[in-house]
């Protein structure tokens, strides 16, 4: 975990604004969530703790509750600990204003950022109850709502800049934006840190949630201590030694807010793989915490996510990325990225895209790069490429066609992933030097086509590709060098509409770069590959 400090001096100001824009934000629910607590709340049938349970599985209710209640203990002076008792400062009659006065908006038109990290909430809640909830028992009532709500000022901010969680996204993904440094990540990593922890002052939140961020700001440094006792997991004498050593770190280490920020690092963590780093060290922090296994743990842990993908998707069948469905694969293929979703109205089910591999895929990017060129064979470079895109991009077809100065066209070299008798292997797609075809290729680093696309570009694509096209949409990326079409690749996931986030849609254009670099550099080696399909400038 980083331990830099922002330094510019324009940072307070970006702060500020932030915070004055999140504490501004009304956060909107759907009308059937507003429509079943109001129905609940009118309800003699349930007593205030079976409705404070309602209203829990609709976290952003519970947070307009306990900011509109907050107001009034702030006047008090008092902490607002559980949602019985923000309600019970309300009242009946203000709790049911107070409901009916969330706007609502219909689920399809929620930011998918805004709906994911709510999800994300619900999942820490179970991660907490498996994990926790026995150890703290006495004060269950208060982890849970502070677990709950300890990442909702980012519900606000996932919101109004739904872009910023995807940024996230691609961090956890392992792809550096090209305008960020590790460094500016780290100053706005701590910099949102600050952020939350004053929004949630601002909001009056539970205390326990204030002591959470306390830890990620002030207690940084003892955190990371934490951390490293935990990863040696396999020594628990030694990691006990060093506890009873350490005074100040065993008290920091017992606290009970720590368990809602464990229960938020394993849900964070879990949401793009089960298996990276940060995810493995907030399960060596728990383990170290309830004193027993990290196996244990995470066998905890993946009961925890399953019980929570079964109550989400009970309540809404059309729920965002669960990462408890990644658990069935083994750890080098567990999902980096969460599949789209299906529309519920949808009568056939698309495929889900296969999982990012960000480190397979730099790895075999490396290699394409490589000067001297390590292949022998044009083939083997191919394969290599092919391999970027299938097993690093999760792309389920894909072919590369080449440039071939004899018949002045250019030829399908190496397909992956199509069933025997479909192989495009061979086939001619035209001329893209000097003319309308080639032209439209090197207008844009990828063309995602579909029918409707197809049928719009009518007789500027070659007859052969319009064959070989698929029903599914896909994507074309043309491999350039001085301003010469050089090849060109091809990427599909059969029966899926949506191929293209735009991480993916950066990272094949980079493999197309890196393919190009890996021709050049194996053209260079002046060996006599023979093939009917070789690069020529």
């Amino acid at each position: 975990m980083s331990t830099a400090q922002p330094t510019h001096t324009g940072n307070t100001d970006i702060i500020g604004s932030l915070r004055q824009k999140l504490n501004a934000t009304v956060l909107p629910i759907t009308p059937a969530q507003r429509k079943r607590l109001l129905d609940q709340l009118n309800s003699e049938m349930l007593s205030m703790g079976e409705l404070t349970q309602e209203i829990l599985s609709v976290p952003v209710a519970a947070l307009h509750i306990c900011r509109a209640a907050g107001d009034a203990a702030r006047n008090r002076d008092i902490d607002i600990l559980t949602l019985e008792q923000a309600c019970g400062l309300l009242g009946t009659q203000r709790l049911g204003t107070l409901l009916g006065n969330i706007p609502v908006l219909e689920e399809e038109q929620l930011p998918k950022a805004y709906t994911q990290l709510l999800s994300i909430s619900e999942h820490a809640v179970s991660q907490a109850q498996g994990l926790f909830s026995q150890r703290i028992a006495r004060l269950w009532h208060e982890m849970s709502l502070a677990t709950l709500l300890f990442l909702s000022p980012l519900w606000a901010l996932a919101y109004i800049k739904p872009h910023i969680f995807d940024q996230w996204d691609e961090l956890n993904r392992g792809l550096l934006p090209k305008h960020l440094s590790k460094r500016k990540v780290a100053e706005n990593t701590a910099l949102g840190f600050l952020l939350v922890q004053q929004v949630a002052q601002d909001w009056w939140l539970p205390p326990w949630i204030l002591q959470g961020y306390r830890s990620l700001n002030a207690s940084r440094r003892i955190m990371v201590k934490a951390l490293h006792i935990a990863r040696n997991a396999n020594n628990p004498q030694e990691q006990q030694a060093q506890l009873d050593a350490d005074r100040e770190l065993y008290r920091w280490l017992t606290q009970p807010a720590n368990s809602l920020l464990m229960a938020s690092g394993i849900a964070l963590g879990s949401h793009h793989n089960w298996y990276a780093v940060h995810t493995l060290r907030w399960q060596q922090l728990s383990a170290l915490f309830l004193g027993c296994s990290v196996a244990q743990a995470q066998h905890t842990s993946h009961e925890s996510a399953a019980n929570s993908a079964r109550a989400q998707h009970n309540r809404s069948p059309g729920q965002p990325w669960l990462p408890a469905m990644s658990l069935p694969w083994p750890a080098d293929y567990a999902p980096a990225v969460e599949p789209a979703a299906k529309p519920a109205s949808t009568p056939s089910t698309p495929t889900p895209p296969a999982p990012i591999r960000p480190e397979r895929w730099r790895h075999l990017c490396v290699t394409l790069n490589t000067q001297p060129s390590p292949f022998t064979t044009l083939p083997q470079l191919l394969d290599c490429a092919l391999k970027a895109m299938h097993d690093g991009l999760g792309l389920q077809q894909c072919w590369i066609a080449l440039f071939n100065g004899k018949s002045q066209q250019l030829v399908v070299g190496a397909a992956l992933g199509f069933e025997a008798g479909q192989t495009a292997v061979g086939t001619k797609l035209g001329n893209p030097r000097g003319s309308a075809w080639g032209n439209w290729l090197s207008s844009e680093p990828c063309h995602h086509l579909d029918k409707e696309r197809l049928s719009s570009l009518g007789p500027l694509l070659p007859g052969a590709l319009k064959v070989m096209a698929p029903d599914s949409a896909f994507e074309l990326i043309p491999m350039i060098h001085k301003n010469q079409v050089l090849g060109l690749m091809f990427a599909c996931n059969p029966g899926n509409q949506r191929l293209m986030d735009q991480q993916r849609q950066k990272a094949l254009i980079k493999t197309a770069s890196c393919a190009v670099t890996g021709l050049l550099n194996f053209k260079q080696r002046g060996q006599d590959v023979s093939t009917p399909s070789r690069p020529d400038q």
